[in-house]
């Protein structure tokens, strides 16, 4: 196979690599275009100061836009306090003996971070990242979600799991989304964000939690509208006017900020 050598179809080649795959790495990009680190790495910085592709740890992931979502550990690696503040307002929620439903996402991950000493709950996850939590926390019973396991969101997806969620009905479902854009979540791949719906519809009440950049994005495939979810939960640092959007919208918007912190003498379930 002839290697390119103009520095546009390199990159090229680079950037649909990465696409296809959601990441890679150094080795296997230079194999791709068979040119000198140097080179490689100055293809690497030109599309990263395009916003185009992330390095992190040696990893290099396609940027979240329309058609993409950054990998599990891209994401479990930032914005992480921001993540775990949007707990504070679902402390009155969850609660000693409860059914939660949780998807692909860091942010619920870092969201039951600040549960684990709630006793009694039950994990409902197809997240590989919540499975471990939850395995780790043994005063937890975790049900997994089958399907197809995809590596770069650390996740099941999958006929499945559709339909182990068709028969469950959790008592809170918490999830995020890759975009929210004119108060509708989105993402970028249209299986999950089918596989997301059927989650909102699975438990009696569901709450998406999104930082502040969600709001900046765009994705492809929709989800649901933000009137269609119990609450969503937003950082106390999200633009107001985007806030009064949501809630002429409908939406019912629970911002982040208290200092409240989960009790383990909590009791009943919703």
């Amino acid at each position: 196979m002839a290697h390119p050598q103009s520095k546009d179809e390199r990159q090229r080649l680079i950037t649909e690599f990465i696409l296809e795959r959601g990441s890679a790495r150094i080795e296997e990009l230079q194999d791709l275009v068979d040119v000198s680190p140097m080179t490689l790495y100055r293809d690497l910085h030109e599309l990263e100061s395009a916003r185009i592709i992330d390095r992190f740890r040696g990893e290099i992931t396609a940027v979240a836009t329309t058609l993409t979502e950054t990998s599990m550990r891209y994401r479990v690696a930032h914005e992480t306090e921001a993540k775990r503040q949007l707990a504070a307002p679902l402390v009155p929620i969850i609660s000693r003996g409860m059914s939660v439903l949780l998807d692909d996402s860091s942010t619920g991950l870092m969201i039951m971070e600040s549960f684990v000493d709630v006793p009694a709950l039950t994990i409902i996850t197809n997240n590989w990242q919540i499975i471990q939590l939850a395995a780790r926390t043994p005063h937890w019973e975790l049900i997994t979600l089958g399907g197809q396991y995809n590596r770069h969101l650390d996740a099941n997806f999958g006929p499945a799991g559709v339909e182990m969620l068709r028969r469950l009905q959790a008592d809170v479902c918490i999830m995020s989304a890759a975009a929210i854009t004119g108060g509708v979540a989105y993402h970028p791949y249209n299986a999950i964000a089918e596989f997301k719906e059927e989650m909102r519809s699975a438990a009696r009440s569901c709450y998406l939690a999104a930082t502040n950049p969600k709001f900046d994005r765009t994705a492809l495939y929709r989800v649901a509208d933000t009137v269609d979810y119990t609450g969503v939960v937003v950082e106390n640092t999200l633009e107001p006017t985007i806030v009064s959007a949501l809630t002429e919208r409908g939406a019912n918007v629970l911002q982040a900020g208290d200092d409240a912190a989960p009790s383990s003498s909590k009791e009943g379930s919703a």
